[in-house]
């Protein structure tokens, strides 16, 4: 299955989809079984009436990009974010190893989509030491806790204890470096389908998507992948400067979705 993207941009130019659960049932039901990921991150934007959707959207893409194993059925979390704030912080996740098996215990402080998520990718321990495991929601000493913020407040962003939680083989995290310039690629993808319902001239909105889509292949390793992709950026930018206000709720403040990744972007170099 493919996205025509005019056809179902006159579908969905009008779908209300008021809060996480709902959109969690429409990525199950209309995206997961696309045969892209960027077909699944542009039916998400198209199915998305605000800037929570859109997120969400590239951020699975970004995932199942990023660990090939994930199971597609479902919303699925990366969990990385460890305390900082308390004193003393909570104590982050590590793995202990022992007779062949491995159990997680400790805190991940930012779990998106904790209300509605159906399995969970743990980073566990740092440096060379760190692992990355894949465990469904319901597993046993797993907890989460739902929280949510001003930004995209929609979204339920909480967080994760674990208590021996017992884990399977870690994922293979040959792509996890990649993770963030995707992620980026993604949400851009997303966000450009969803635009094409408010801006003039949406053709605009699928060359983009095209665009995105090479970039999302050949992550830039040259100076010409690295021009394109702050040409690029510049012309989603301008895009959602297009954008009216009316256009989601809470657009003045979720914009901020789009444009925090620019500057990261415009200064990136060949390393």
């Amino acid at each position: 299955m493919t996205v025509d993207y005019q056809t179902t941009l006159a579908a969905y130019g009008a779908i209300e989809v008021p809060d996480e659960h709902a959109y969690a049932a429409l990525w199950s039901e209309q995206v997961s079984g696309l045969d892209s990921l960027t077909a699944q991150a542009v039916q998400g934007g198209l199915l998305a009436d605000r800037m929570a959707w859109v997120f969400v959207a590239g951020y699975q893409c970004a995932l199942r990009h990023t660990f090939a194993e994930l199971s597609t059925d479902g919303i699925a979390a990366f969990a990385v974010s460890e305390d900082r704030k308390n004193d003393p912080p909570l104590p982050g996740v590590k793995a202990l190893h022992h007779n062949g098996s491995v159990q997680l215990s400790g805190y991940k402080t930012w779990v998106a989509c904790s209300a509605s998520l159906s399995h969970l990718v743990i980073k566990a321990d740092r440096g060379g030491a760190a692992n990355y495991y894949s465990i469904e929601r319901a597993t046993e000493g797993l907890n989460l806790t739902d929280k949510y913020g001003d930004f995209l407040a929609e979204m339920s962003q909480g967080i994760a204890h674990l208590d021996n939680v017992a884990v399977p083989t870690p994922l293979d995290a040959s792509q996890v470096a990649h993770f963030g310039l995707r992620e980026t690629l993604y949400i851009y993808t997303a966000f450009c389908a969803w635009a094409g319902k408010f801006v003039a001239q949406a053709e605009r909105c699928e060359r983009l998507i095209q665009r995105l889509a090479t970039l999302v292949a050949n992550v830039p390793a040259n100076l010409e992948g690295l021009a394109e992709l702050k040409e690029v950026d510049h012309a989603v930018q301008a895009l959602r400067a297009e954008v009216p206000e009316s256009a989601s709720p809470a657009w003045g403040k979720d914009q901020r979705l789009i444009s925090m990744y620019s500057p990261g972007l415009q200064k990136r170099q060949i390393t």
